[in-house]
């Protein structure tokens, strides 16, 4: 079986999430480069054997809240769009995935992007969902409880997974009944995928405190009530479902990254199942390290500890 590849394409993103792993660097990406890292993409997947990518994936940024109305990117993104069609047909790759925000505007050039596919129950809608930090005005959560809806109605065979961040508000608002999972799952016909908070690449050296405080809200939450979540969540949800909690086998293994920097275009970057995260480019970036355990240090995550959520969750789940 392939693997899952992912490309990012640019960072540019208008909708402003406090939590954003891009942080600063996600205004505005140079219409060059989005043509460049389309075209770089092109190239590489006409080359695309069987059985070497088995789901292929694309994440801006953010496509489809205005990013393509310049004629030549949109021309170029829907010609990305119709070779992925083409891989799906024959056979090349199993599933497509498009990640959508869904807050802001009409989303048209999602519709149209969705339109041109043949086989869209092989295709997942990838958007998310958070208590806080997102959904800046009731009229961006009200725009993506409206486009789930009609999503649903356009296109019904369209497979829909929602990522939940496990932040501290989030937890609490679990542990409250404050949010049902299951009810949620069947209100928005959505899969649901929840994944541990990472700091903004521009607060990188920041403590995990000072960026709770300059978010608001509690982001990283504090190591107790994270226990106190993990050992509800197997209860409430299932073995399955918390096997799959923040599993990297849910995420892509490889995912091309292009950022605004000349000398950081098509960037890999890994996951393996055992959590260890690599980037394949010079120091200049934020670079990734082990815990002592062995997992990558993103998922030292609690606000009040130096800890690994991976070691964690599968301490309680041996209790």
């Amino acid at each position: 079986m392939g693997k899952t590849l992912q490309y990012e394409l640019w960072q540019e993103c208008n909708n402003r999430c406090k939590y954003c792993t891009l942080g600063k660097y996600a205004f505005h990406t140079p219409k060059e480069m989005k043509l460049e890292a389309i075209t770089t993409a092109i190239v590489e997947l006409q080359e695309l054997k069987q059985g070497e990518v088995s789901t292929l994936g694309f994440i801006g940024g953010e496509f489809f809240q205005g990013q393509l109305q310049d004629p030549e990117v949109k021309s170029a993104f829907m010609d990305l769009v119709d070779l992925s069609n083409h891989l799906l047909n024959e056979g090349i790759i199993e599933e497509l995935w498009f990640n959508a925000t869904l807050t802001l505007g009409t989303q048209l050039d999602l519709y149209n992007t969705l339109d041109r596919i043949d086989q869209l129950d092989k295709v997942w809608l990838l958007t998310s969902y958070d208590t806080k930090g997102r959904f800046h005005t009731k009229d961006m959560l009200e725009n993506w409880e409206n486009q789930m809806a009609r999503l649903k109605l356009l296109y019904p065979e369209l497979r829909r997974n929602t990522t939940m961040i496990i932040t501290g508000d989030f937890i609490e608002q679990y542990l409250n009944d404050e949010i049902d999972l299951k009810k949620f799952k069947q209100k928005y016909d959505t899969s649901i995928y929840l994944k541990t908070p990472v700091k903004p690449d521009d607060k990188s050296d920041w403590t995990k405190e000072e960026i709770n405080n300059e978010m608001g809200f509690e982001f990283f939450p504090k190591k107790v009530n994270f226990i106190q979540f993990l050992l509800k969540y197997q209860a409430a949800e299932g073995e399955l479902a918390y096997n799959e909690l923040f599993s990297n086998e849910m995420k892509a293994e490889e995912l091309h990254k292009n950022f605004n920097d000349e000398n950081l275009r098509n960037v890999t970057f890994t996951r393996t199942k055992d959590y260890v995260e690599t980037l394949d480019c010079d120091s200049s970036l934020k670079v990734i390290e082990s815990l002592p355990c062995g997992h990558s240090n993103i998922y030292n995550c609690y606000v009040d500890y130096d800890g690994c959520v991976v070691c964690d969750k599968k301490m309680v789940q041996g209790l």
